[in-house]
């Protein structure tokens, strides 16, 4: 019998509330911490690749585009369809990573829910065959995402074109301009978590059921509708601990830093300083690669048990667990008999 098969035997599925939903996302996180870790850094190799071969191509479209616009002095048709170009290849490389990294994250959060034995080249092997649905769903969900983008864009215009008219004038009203202030970055803030749920399982959809593009996403809001605020309560609360990990560990390294240059002789004062901000860099580098998986662990939980939820998925696990046991028992029996 297969290790998987015994895991999977002892398993117990069932609706989880919030604080159950977060304490299964950490004890993933912590079974399978090794595995994610290095298919974060595979996938950030593969990232760091493609955006040097995008950018490079992007900025070859621009320098083209404009060509034509420096010599005429005007914004040619030329030039429009250059900056197209580079802000396609920006919004295709975001989907590409976003897919590459929450697919091999999810993948392994599944088969360490469930049990089941896994191992890094498997899940890249899943991942890439999973590619272009996963793709698909991440290239919808930005899509969707536009109006979210432009509404925080023009209420940031209308914030900034409000302090130069005050500026104008020379009079600034600090309490209307701080209450002001606070009002728009929750603003900003609500529609962010709103889209965010929205659109939060879609890639989970995408590689467990097989949907692309807009239907991945809209599943994922059908999934999320029947409890939109208790999930955006978690993502909210899910969002403000890995900030807070992430500032954490920055800040440890601050103040590492700090305390080598108080003690160190002022004649090393370059030196540190130089050090300090390369090793800053792959600090940095590090903190993003071990935290990366969080969310994608995350929103894998949160889609699994809604399925739970809503459509009995723990059912068919059980239905499932009883048959891998009872094709165990029959193995089983027939290897001693065979004795």
């Amino acid at each position: 019998m297969r290790k998987g098969e015994l895991l999977y035997m002892n398993n117990k599925y069932y609706p989880m509330n919030s604080a159950e939903v977060l304490d299964q996302v950490l004890d993933i996180y912590k079974k399978s911490f090794l595995k994610q870790v290095a298919v974060s850094i595979i996938f950030s190799i593969i990232f760091i690749v493609l955006l040097y071969i995008f950018l490079f191509a992007g900025i070859v479209a621009l320098m083209v585009g404009f060509y034509d616009a420096f010599n005429e002095a005007s914004l040619t048709t030329g030039a429009i369809i250059s900056i197209a170009i580079f802000l396609m290849i920006i919004v295709l490389l975001a989907a590409i990573y976003d897919a590459l990294l929450n697919t091999g994250n999810a993948l392994i959060t599944k088969h360490t829910f469930l049990g089941e034995y896994c191992d890094v080249g498997g899940v890249l092997k899943e991942t890439f065959k999973k590619f272009w649905i996963a793709v698909s769903a991440s290239l919808a969900s930005l899509i969707v995402f536009i109006p979210v983008f432009f509404i925080g864009g023009v209420i940031v215009y209308l914030y900034i074109d409000m302090l130069v008219n005050f500026y104008g004038t020379g009079y600034m009203p600090t309490t209307p301009i701080i209450v002001f202030t606070i009002l728009l970055l929750v603003l900003v803030l609500v529609i962010s978590l709103i889209g965010t749920t929205v659109i939060m399982m879609s890639n989970k959809v995408a590689i467990f059921e097989g949907r692309w593009f807009f239907g991945a996403v809209k599943r994922s809001f059908i999934l999320v509708k029947p409890d939109f605020m208790k999930i955006m309560g978690l993502v909210t609360v899910w969002s403000l601990i890995i900030t807070a990990a992430s500032y954490s560990l920055e800040a440890f390294f601050a103040v590492g830093t700090a305390l080598a240059g108080y003690f160190a002789p002022q004649e090393a004062a370059g030196l540190i300083l130089m050090s300090t901000w390369g090793v800053g860099s792959i600090f940095s580098m590090i903190t993003g690669i071990v935290l990366a998986p969080l969310w994608g662990i995350f929103s894998a939980v949160v889609y699994i048990n809604q399925r739970i939820k809503l459509e009995g998925l723990d059912i068919e696990l059980s239905l499932n667990m009883l048959e891998v046991k009872r094709l165990n028992d029959i193995r089983t029996g027939n290897a001693k008999g065979s004795h």
